[in-house]
């Protein structure tokens, strides 16, 4: 990969441009990475929990997922609803952090212990805690395609 910097004193604006001969998975990240470059994502979330609100750090998060009309966040504290969509929650979260498994659920990638592929068909992702979830058929190939399976 050849790389170059041209400085231009009278550029209004910064403006990369990539250079290829194809679409590969490299050339694919690295535009990924240099459009997420800059933008910064959610950093807290009011949760809620037995009539109290409070302050989550995403980082925190292990994941989001839907169940009874509600949206959860599983934290290493417990448990909390927020009152935001899913399909919201993925727009403002930072795509390098987190992934979309389901159509019901979102998981943190720096959480992700384990990922047992034995069951044919199937991928389990264990988090750090001890709890685990099941990645949806229609998103295995986005699965492994991310986590370079």
């Amino acid at each position: 990969m050849k790389v170059e910097l041209n400085i231009d004193p009278s550029a209004l604006e910064t403006k990369v441009l990539i250079t290829a001969r194809e679409q590969s998975r490299t050339v694919d990240a690295l535009y990924e990475h240099i459009t997420a470059f800059g933008k910064k994502g959610l950093e807290t979330l009011t949760a809620y929990r037995d009539d109290m609100a409070r302050i989550v750090n995403v980082a925190d998060i292990f994941r989001i997922y839907t169940g009874n009309q509600k949206v959860y966040i599983q934290t290493p504290q417990g448990e909390y609803t927020i009152r935001r969509r899913l399909y919201e929650l993925e727009a403002v979260l930072d795509k390098r952090q987190f992934l979309r498994i389901s159509n019901s659920e979102i998981v943190n990638m720096k959480k992700i212990q384990d990922i047992d592929l034995r069951i044919t068909g199937r991928i389990c992702i264990q988090f750090a805690d001890g709890s685990q979830t099941y990645v949806s058929r229609r998103y295995i190939p986005k699965i492994k395609k991310c986590l370079g399976i």
